[in-house]
């Protein structure tokens, strides 16, 4: 175990702060950090909307941040000072402010300078003075004319190669109500700056067309477009988008259920496709036995590029995936290496129902006895010890917890083995009913709409927010760019680090839904442990990582303090310390102010989130 220190620890250290830093074991390593490491019980996320999603030089972007505490999701209670700053789409900081909550909410308007640059704008928030993780959203400014026909291109497939039959369908509605029926289309298809198809179809009477041509046996680069022109009596309009063509290449992402394929269990693994441009890809393929060629199981990607497949992987036996569509792609993706001993685990339902127990399968092999966790965030809501088996039912009470739940295997020792994410559905949802003085409105003309909230039926006092656009404007963006709507945006933005085609998630009307969230919080990989090594992963993954985490800097004031501990009497505070961690010796640089909860908090693993790394462990 090494340890490398460069400068004075106090050098280091955040102006106020002092933090008694542990040479720790492995078992400590593997404890999870504290509530009062992440910044205590009083924390918070924001979460940003804009009025629409895009905008013209000249206009005013309306924004509204509301910050809800981080575990329960009530409104927050505190008033915080929120600093504001929109950045260009070369990153630059195109202008700054600060705004301050009433009521868990705070507004802000930028009016756009007539001269702006068009391109994709972030709006970032941040809490200098009090602490908390960061939010963000993005908007688009562009000169525009809101279309008179709303319309939206669907491909069948996120991915086509070479010789590969395309399928797109046209969804189009008037601006002010009804389907065009009848209406002509004419689609276009570019490859590689070529007319490859020309196909008329017709607006069917629920404002759908569907056509299909075939991409060129061989293509140079793969730049495809797909353009509508839709003819509506007097008005004529068009639509275009991108054709997902891949060649020879995409990007593969592979992720074992609980983390590790262990021999003689059977798991899950999960993946993720990705074109070179980050666009998701959908995939069609076979895994192989690398030596054998043997076919152990089918692959199709089912949402976003991510699907899942089921594998029991043997000792010693290499596997990888081989795609058969899109064509053309000869490369195989390689699974993770087999390992002989670990853990394996499995969530029995896409989505656990609210309310319900959550059901996991857990597999151990020469693992002896391990201890299988529920948590939300760092509150651990529930746990069962079980013995070395082979796919064994767990089923835990969470309680009141909902949302995104982490579920870990650890080892007799406190290591952490496995561990997947889990959502479960709040069982307290709240339903809004909206209702206007009128049918129909004029631009520019005033609205009155009525708010009704309810729960179970009954009615209850709320926190409505309300934001009226043009649904014009908004079918000028494509559908999986759309932001989230605020139960997506509450319960499932915050937890992952990239999120697309959000409307979907939580449609209770949508049979793909439940397999869609599995799928999202299954390529979560890349939180693996987080909570094990929290300063880790705040270092690699920085604002994301916070949100995650809930994390507030600086943290609560520590509480109980203690007199300095002179150098005469440092020897054996430290001795007493590291008796209590199995033996491991602290290193001090100079005088520190020991405080018995922070001894309890270093002893469970607990980290100081937004520290330097003063100090990097690994086991020998």
């Amino acid at each position: 175990m090494a340890f490398h220190v460069p400068l004075p620890l106090r050098a280091l250290l955040p102006l106020g702060f002092t933090a008694l830093l542990v040479m720790l074991s492995p078992r400590v390593l593997a404890a999870r950090a504290t509530t009062r490491s992440l910044g205590g019980e009083n924390r918070y996320l924001t979460h940003v909307t804009t009025d629409k999603p895009l905008y013209r030089p000249g206009e005013q972007v309306l924004v509204r941040g509301l910050v809800l505490e981080a575990l329960s999701r009530k409104p927050y209670a505190g008033s915080l000072q929120a600093q504001l700053e929109v950045r260009g789409p070369k990153g630059d900081v195109v202008t700054t402010s600060t705004a301050s909550t009433a009521d868990a909410v705070w507004g802000y308007a930028w009016p756009i300078p007539a001269g702006q640059p068009g391109g994709e704008y972030t709006l970032r928030v941040t809490y200098p003075w009090t602490g908390a993780a960061p939010a963000e959203r993005k908007f688009d400014v562009r000169a525009y004319r809101a279309p008179r026909l709303k319309s939206q291109i669907e491909f069948l497939r996120d991915g086509y190669g070479p010789g590969d039959t395309v399928t797109a369908t046209l969804d189009v509605k008037r601006a002010e109500g009804g389907v065009p029926e009848g209406a002509k289309v004419t689609a276009n298809a570019l490859v590689d700056g070529a007319t490859v198809a020309q196909v008329p179809c017709t607006v069917d009477a629920k404002g759908r067309c569907t056509v299909r041509f075939p991409l060129p046996a061989a293509m140079e680069r793969g730049e495809g477009t797909l353009a509508f022109t839709i003819e509506d009596g007097g008005v004529v309009e068009s639509a275009a988008k991108t054709i997902p063509i891949l060649l020879q290449t995409l990007d593969l992402a592979l992720y074992p259920e609980g983390g590790d394929l262990v021999a003689g269990l059977a798991s899950r693994v999960y993946f993720e496709a990705r074109t070179p441009s980050r666009k998701p890809a959908d995939l069609v393929g076979r895994v192989v036995e690398v030596d054998s060629g043997r076919v152990v199981a089918h692959v199709r990607s089912e949402h976003e590029g991510r699907g899942r497949f089921e594998l029991t992987p043997q000792a010693g036996v290499r596997y990888a995936l081989r795609i058969d569509s899109p064509s053309g792609i000869q490369k195989r993706f390689p699974l993770p290496e087999v390992k002989p001993t670990g853990a394996v685990i499995r969530v029995r339902e896409d989505v656990v129902p609210a309310g319900r127990l959550v059901q996991l399968a857990v597999g151990l092999s020469g693992v002896g006895r391990a201890t299988v966790t529920l948590s939300q965030r760092e509150v651990r809501v529930a746990s069962a010890v079980i013995g070395d088996v082979k796919g064994g039912p767990v089923t835990l009470d969470p309680g009141e917890a909902d949302g995104v739940l982490v579920a870990t295997v650890w080892d007799h020792d406190g290591r952490p083995l496995a561990e997947r994410l889990v959502f479960r559905q709040p069982s307290k949802e709240l339903t809004v009913e909206l209702k206007a003085d009128r049918e129909r409105y004029v631009p520019g003309g005033p609205v009155r709409l009525t708010a009704r909230t309810t729960r179970g039926g009954q009615p209850v006092s709320a926190l409505v927010m309300l934001t009226v656009t043009d649904d014009a404007v908004l079918e000028l963006m494509e559908k999986r760019d759309q932001a989230p709507q605020l139960p997506v945006m509450v319960l499932l933005e915050p937890e992952v680090k990239e999120l697309a085609d959000a409307q979907l998630y939580l449609d209770a009307k949508n049979p793909k839904s439940k397999l869609a969230v599995d799928l999202l919080l299954g390529t979560q990989g890349w939180r693996r442990f987080a909570l094990t090594d929290t300063q880790g992963f705040l270092a690699r993954h920085g604002d994301a990582a916070m949100r995650v985490l809930a994390v507030r800097w600086p943290q609560e004031p520590v509480r109980k303090p203690r007199p300095t501990v002179s150098r005469a009497g440092r020897g054996a505070v430290a001795a007493g310390a590291a008796d209590a961690m199995g033996g491991a010796q602290p290193l001090m640089d100079r005088d520190v102010v020991l405080e018995e909860d922070a001894i309890a908090d270093q002893a469970e693993g607990a980290v100081l989130p937004g520290m330097p790394p003063v100090a990097a462990a690994a086991p020998a």
